[in-house]
């Protein structure tokens, strides 16, 4: 490998969300700033972003979708029949910078990574891992979908085995449903139950996919309270599942810090330890892939995680403390608590303590029903 890149953009301190949403926070210019406050990140292992060509786009949504999406962000306005049909200018959907520019720069930036990696990089798209949305409607407070355009840009340059795993806390929905049906694609998720968290309707242990093969979606949905040792657990039975049936030439790997216990989203209780551990436990099951973010909405525990992970990408030594400039970076970011809580440590150190604990029946129950819904049914 030649080194690492971060493909990401200070544009999107203007590209937000409206005031009242979860995606408002700063995230993409916020991991910028601390990486440099840091010293962890050198000028030219920074790329900018670019947006995406509509060509990219249409390797997974209509064009009618996308030239509504772009009207209205030109106009300002929907319609009620828009609105309905396509899921745009809802409160989970909002009218916003976010809406088309940010959401076609972040969708760029995934095409960004994926040349990289094709190059001999090892590339990291923050921005990327919007893995709601679905051909012709957002969903989930995805516009465009970009972990489903890497994988269709692969397969056009010829990948026949692709694995997509997905690490946020809500299930991959938009993905897994746009490849339902493909034999060259594997969806492997680890995520909230969608018997109590959104979207609710997908993610269920039964949805094996219906390629030419055996199953082509693993879904582990898990219970609330999932301590490291459960998520570590729940990976490794993953992708010995996987690795039974399917052998990828390349994975895309989303990593939505949602599931890190700060995160008030979500019902688990991952430390960013637990969390770094998972991806070096993927690195070392399949080697150097695509790397995007996703969900996350603690903006101070998002950065801090996905520092953590250029850190391991870039081969460079976790700090053991926050230097005063990065500390002052995060005390100025304008976010307010949900709970009342002891948060200092958040502003002392990068690497938080693990979250160790019991591995309970109902996990391991999980993992073998989806092992034997996979592999025997």
């Amino acid at each position: 490998m030649k080194g690492a890149k971060l493909v990401a953009s200070y544009a999107y301190r203007s590209l937000r969300y409206t005031s009242n949403h979860p995606l408002r926070i700063p995230r993409v210019s916020l991991l910028l700033e601390f990486l440099k406050a840091m010293e962890l990140l050198e000028d030219s292992q920074h790329v900018e972003s670019r947006e995406a060509s509509l060509e990219e786009l249409r390797l997974f949504h209509t064009k009618d979708y996308l030239d509504t999406l772009r009207w209205a962000d030109e106009n300002g306005k929907v319609s009620k029949e828009v609105r309905e049909k396509y899921n745009i200018g809802t409160l989970e959907n909002p009218l916003s910078p976010a809406m088309w520019k940010g959401s076609v720069l972040a969708a760029g930036s995934t095409v960004q990574a994926v040349q990289l990696c094709l190059e001999g990089y090892r590339a990291f798209n923050p921005a990327g891992g919007m893995h709601h949305a679905y051909p012709n409607r957002a969903h989930g407070f995805c516009f465009i979908n970009d972990p489903a355009i890497a994988i269709n840009y692969l397969k056009h340059r010829g990948f026949k085995a692709i694995l997509y795993i997905d690490l946020d806390a809500h299930h991959c929905d938009g993905v897994q449903d746009g490849f339902y049906e493909d034999d060259q694609v594997f969806i492997f998720s680890i995520h909230q139950s969608p018997e109590y968290a959104f979207p609710f309707s997908r993610g269920f242990l039964q949805e094996i996919g219906e390629g030419k093969g055996k199953g082509y979606n693993l879904n582990l949905p898990m219970p609330k309270g999932l301590n490291d040792s459960e998520f570590l657990y729940a990976l490794e039975k993953g992708l010995e599942i996987v690795l039974e049936v399917f052998r990828p030439e390349v994975y895309v790997l989303q990593l939505g810090t949602d599931a890190l216990k700060e995160d008030y989203l979500s019902k688990f209780e991952l430390s960013n330890w637990g969390f770094l551990r998972a991806f070096k436990l993927i690195r070392e099951a399949l080697g150097d892939g695509i790397y995007l973010g996703g969900g996350g909405y603690h903006p101070i525990a998002l950065a801090r995680a996905w520092a953590l992970i250029w850190c391991e990408l870039a081969g460079k030594d976790i700090p053991k403390v926050i230097n005063s400039k990065a500390k002052q970076v995060l005390l100025s970011v304008d976010f307010e608590e949900f709970e009342e809580t002891d948060r200092n440590y958040m502003f002392d150190r990068l690497l938080d303590r693990p979250n160790e604990g019991d591995i309970r029946k109902e996990v391991k129950e999980i993992c073998q029903k989806a092992k034997t819904l996979l592999l025997y049914s």
